[in-house]
């Protein structure tokens, strides 16, 4: 192996190594699925939320760390944790006394945590209504929204929109507004028949459940692998007992497999949601090409070129199998961040592989509507958030994709890989109370 690619390698291990160092140290933290867990009962218990310090800079600080060496998680979740805790924390200030019953207080500190996360998960994606939408779904297992979302939804928005201001209006109001992701490239967009919409929307919709589901299912199995207790912490060393902390171990064994996939298939790591780009349009952009992406002098190794458009189905299932794996071995290792967009990244190229299959027996049209169907799908299967992730494709998506066209098949496909995946599995990827 060459000098570059050696460094892809080394780069995830050392991010594993300061990964499991820092996790061991920054404590506690706050995750998302603590998030939703306290959500998402029949009854919703803010008081199992931490305090904002030292949890909130903790949390960032190790989001940072996963983010900045390429692990494939997104800084969306932590966002929303975020958020979370700081309207908690407003929460409690300004409501702990106010003289109210425990049961309006809590409700009235639920609403502002709702708020917060929206807030904070707008202003990071810059996508309006996505943000409370999300946090509102997000706390729910079934396409719902939480059982609050009547006195929780309109906070949520207001909140939302005045991140929008804030950041479009202020920081950023010399940036153009409106998404970037082609789906057309060289493809000519036909209207589709009714029929071949409704076929392309429930095929995905299963194809994205099905996906979902073995995802969430690899999760569950490597954390039960990774985290069970056992008695092999304990190795004997000069007839001394040295306890091997179990979060530097794990957390750096998976930057180094990450790494060895990455080094392999560089398309796999993360640096941010520009790099969907490539996959959207099965490499006609080249990965190197994109705002998130690797030098080609770093891709020697790839087994899959990345500056090529997929030459045959075979490599583009690589690339989408190859980077669920990298997402579950990162959420399973408990590194912090979002999987919405890198589901989105390994849905795409395994959309094209089907496609390429299917070549002969479909209109050229369809890959566009089918590449964003299955990404709707695979994302809320397993976040259970599908209106959320329907705004998250439109609004991302450019000026001249066909968006009246794609949209009702993509509407349908990320409901039905909901329901599907309910059905598929009785497991989620949350543990929803």
């Amino acid at each position: 192996l060459g000098g570059s690619s050696r460094y892809i390698l080394c780069t995830m291990s050392l991010g594993g190594l300061l990964m499991g160092i820092l996790s061991s140290i920054l404590k506690p933290s706050h995750t998302v699925a603590e998030f939703v867990a306290a959500l998402s009962g029949k009854k919703s218990d803010v008081s199992k939320l931490p305090a904002l310090l030292p949890a909130l800079p903790n949390l960032l600080i190790l989001s940072l760390v996963t983010s900045t060496f390429g692990f494939s998680v997104g800084p969306e979740a932590p966002m929303v944790c975020a958020g979370g805790l700081i309207g908690l924390s407003m929460g409690r200030k300004w409501h702990n006394s106010d003289g109210g019953s425990d049961d309006t207080t809590s409700k009235k500190k639920e609403i502002l945590v709702y708020a917060g996360a929206a807030g904070a998960l707008t202003a990071f994606m810059g996508i309006p209504l996505a943000g409370p939408i999300f946090a509102l779904e997000l706390t729910r297992a079934s396409a719902n929204l939480s059982r609050s979302a009547g006195d929780s939804l309109g906070p949520a928005v207001a909140a939302s929109a005045a991140a929008l201001f804030l950041i479009r209006g202020a920081f950023k109001g010399g940036s153009p507004l409106g998404g970037h992701f082609m789906y057309h490239a060289s493809d000519a967009i036909g209207a589709l028949s009714g029929r071949a919409a409704m076929a392309t929307s429930l095929l995905c919709g299963l194809g994205g459940a099905v996906l979902g589901t073995c995802f969430h299912t690899l999760v569950h199995a490597l954390k039960d692998i990774f985290w069970a207790p056992s008695s092999a912490n304990k190795v004997e060393t000069r007839g001394k007992t040295s306890l091997i902390n179990r979060e530097v171990l794990v957390k750096t064994s998976i930057g180094v497999a990450v790494g060895v996939l990455s080094m392999l298939y560089p398309q796999s790591t993360f640096w941010g949601e520009g790099s969907l780009q490539c996959v959207i349009d099965g490499h006609k952009t080249p990965f190197a090409a994109t705002k998130h992406g690797l030098s080609s002098a770093l891709t020697g190794s790839a087994l899959v070129d990345p500056s090529l458009p997929f030459q045959s189905a075979s490599a583009a299932a690589q690339v989408g199998i190859v980077k669920l794996l990298s997402i579950a071995l990162a959420c399973a290792g408990k590194f912090p961040g979002g999987i919405i967009f890198p589901l989105f990244f390994a849905a795409a190229p395994i959309a094209h592989s089907a496609l390429m299959v299917l070549a002969p027996h479909l209109p050229t049209s369809i890959a566009p509507t089918a590449v964003m169907c299955l990404m709707a799908a695979t994302q809320s299967s397993v976040t259970r958030t599908p209106l959320a992730t329907v705004f998250m494709l439109a609004l991302s998506a450019s000026s001249t994709t066909a968006l009246s066209t794609m949209l009702p098949s993509v509407i349908l496909s990320s409901y039905i890989g909901v329901w599907a995946s309910r059905f598929l599995s009785k497991d989620s990827y949350f543990d929803y109370k």
